[in-house]
């Protein structure tokens, strides 16, 4: 046996080069029956990627594709074989026929398969290629945005007080038709790190919900990504007591404005502030009525005054006004006097000018006790003119007059615009040379 085998191998050894020469002839003649006899081959192309381009109609609705169940498709593909032998899935295109969709939904489309190169001869024999695909609407919507500061907490005489803002006030979201009309409210939601004793504008966070009132946790649409801002009005709120100042007639004295009864709408105002600043107010003054501007008519109606609060104060009470009446005004008159220019005296007069009252009497009004002002007589008015310290020159000069009402227990006082009266100013003559 072994005898033999080495003969074999003896005999292929030596007839090696002609058995190599005998096989490559053998494939030549294969390749050359092959393409004369038989030059067309089929093949399997695999892995050939789908795509797809939106149609116009698609684009103007606002359709788009969320999915494709196909990534990449197989073809059967007939050609010569010196033509497709080299052939890949490179050299194809696959593209899902989306003509026909005009609506949201799933469809099924057909798979359009293509050579690249045209140049190469090649039948794609498989037609029947189809994909399901996922159509959307994509919708855009802008929705109010209600700020919450439930988690916030107020710190002990504190409260919140006007309206709670959040800037921007819309927010914009966009996405799949059925995911943005899921959304029912929007709010800001704002924490602060602490108790919030202040006014503050504070970051806050979009937080969305459904038409149920529940969250909707990692939204799939997209929005505006625009930082919100809360603002809390907190303040400090107090209940205060209102007084109102009198003050004596810039025309006259001898009237004691304390001696004056009087009742005020309300006694007292509730105020907010901004800070802690209001727990060193233990009263609040509304006004100041001058004995100047009151008349026999402001006695009998009343006294209207503003409420004028320091700035960032708010108003808790709403009052917008007090009015200050007078339960005696009944037993009130108002009277005119004329007073003569006997009754005009100068002070403070300067030691070179000569000063002379060109006005030779003054009607003025006197508001007072009916009792007492009925028994009063021009002679019971004195009119004071003051020059300390006012420039004068040659010529006349107009000045304010000052009156004062005789008697131990005054009753009454001088009422109305400001008097004046005319004065002469003429040089002092120089006699310092004469003997």
């Amino acid at each position: 046996m072994s005898n033999v085998f080495k003969k074999f191998a003896k005999g292929f050894t030596n007839n090696l080069k002609t058995i190599i020469q005998a096989l490559i002839f053998s494939v030549v003649i294969w390749l050359f029956i092959s393409i004369q006899i038989f030059p067309d081959i089929t093949m399997h192309i695999v892995d050939i990627p789908v795509g797809y381009e939106l149609p116009s109609l698609m684009v103007d609705e606002s359709l788009y594709v969320e999915k494709i169940d196909t990534s990449n498709v197989a073809v059967r593909i007939e050609g010569k074989r010196y033509d497709i032998s080299d052939i890949t899935n490179n050299d194809f295109t696959a593209t899902c026929d989306l003509s026909g969709i005009y609506e949201s939904g799933e469809h099924q489309v057909p798979i359009i398969v293509t050579l690249n190169d045209q140049s190469k001869k090649c039948t794609i024999l498989t037609t029947d290629l189809k994909a399901t695909v996922k159509v959307v609407k994509v919708i855009t919507r802008v929705i109010d945005v209600v700020p919450n500061t439930s988690e916030i907490e107020i710190a002990d005489g504190m409260q919140i007080e006007g309206e709670i803002t959040v800037e921007p006030s819309l927010i914009t979201i966009y996405g799949e038709e059925s995911l943005v009309n899921a959304v029912e409210s929007v709010e800001a939601s704002a924490i602060y790190d602490g108790v919030l004793d202040h006014t503050a504008a504070i970051s806050a966070e979009p937080v969305f919900y459904n038409k149920y009132g529940a969250k909707i946790a990692s939204p799939a649409f997209n929005y505006t990504v625009d930082p919100f801002t809360v603002t809390v009005p907190v303040y400090k709120v107090k209940t205060i007591p209102i007084q109102v100042k009198f003050t004596g007639s810039k025309n006259s004295y001898g009237f004691t404005a304390e001696d004056l009864r009087y009742e005020m709408s309300i006694n007292e105002i509730t105020l907010a502030s901004p800070d802690s600043s209001i727990d060193n107010l233990d009263a609040i003054d509304i006004g100041e009525i001058s004995l100047s501007s009151l008349t026999l008519k402001d006695l009998q109606g009343g006294v209207t005054l503003p409420v004028e609060l320091p700035e960032g104060y708010k108003n808790i009470s709403g009052n917008r006004s007090i009015t200050v009446s007078f339960p005696q005004a009944d037993d009130f008159g108002q009277l005119g006097f004329t007073v003569p220019s006997d009754n005009f005296t100068i002070i403070n007069p300067p030691n070179n000018y000569n000063v002379k009252v060109l006005t030779n009497e003054m009607t003025v009004n006197v508001v007072g006790y009916s009792d007492y002002i009925q028994e009063m007589t021009s002679s019971d008015i004195y009119a004071t003119i003051n020059l300390l310290g006012m420039e004068l020159s040659e010529g006349t000069k107009s000045v304010t007059v000052t009156f004062r009402l005789t008697g131990a227990n005054v009753r009454a006082w001088v009422t109305g615009e400001e008097y004046k009266v005319d004065l002469l100013i003429t040089d002092v003559e120089d006699t310092s040379g004469s003997e």
